[in-house]
């Protein structure tokens, strides 16, 4: 195993009830929030493999809740295809069925500190590295790019994003 799968592994071993706590939430279903929660887990193992995921907790929430709102949109498809509404009143009653994808209170206190965490270690990195984080992570400039516009070698800008990113990972596990 890689340890990328192995901080995935922990990272949904620690998160396991909470995220089947967010799918049942939706979708009503202890036994299918635990389905999805899983499908969640690996959807985002096949994931790692294709892209960098930069930020994992946010990311497998956010595969889970796109599974609860699909399967519910499946399970809905179902319902009208086993009975047909009588009117439009019916159909107006199933639209308010849907749940809402609006975060639950739990889940933004949970990103509001996610994100402090997150400012608190970009602020414990040089200014310098920093801003060579933000250029690459967020302006999406090469590693080329950012070489030549502080006159260091592509390498010492990898460096430097490599040890950024690290410490943001450390301090998120903190």
């Amino acid at each position: 195993m890689t340890s990328l799968t192995l901080n995935i592994n922990d990272l949904f071993l620690n998160q396991r009830q909470s995220l089947i706590h967010t799918i049942y939430r939706i979708v009503g279903c202890p036994q299918t929030a635990e389905d999805l929660a899983h499908e969640a887990y690996l959807k985002m193992l096949h994931a790692s493999k294709s892209q960098e995921i930069s930020y994992p907790h946010p990311f497998l929430y956010q595969i889970a809740r796109n599974l609860a709102l699909d399967h519910l949109r499946k399970e809905k498809i179902r319902q009208r295809s086993n009975s047909h509404p009588k009117d439009d009143e019916d159909n107006d009653n199933l639209l308010e069925c849907i749940p809402s994808t609006a975060p639950t209170p739990e889940q933004q206190t949970a990103d509001r500190q996610q994100v402090a965490l997150m400012l608190d270690a970009l602020n414990g990195l040089s200014e310098r590295r920093r801003q060579i984080l933000v250029l690459h992570k967020f302006h999406h400039w090469t590693y080329e790019r950012i070489a030549q516009h502080y006159g260091i070698s592509r390498s010492a800008v990898e460096k430097n994003v490599h040890v950024a990113l690290a410490h943001l990972l450390d301090a998120q596990g903190e």
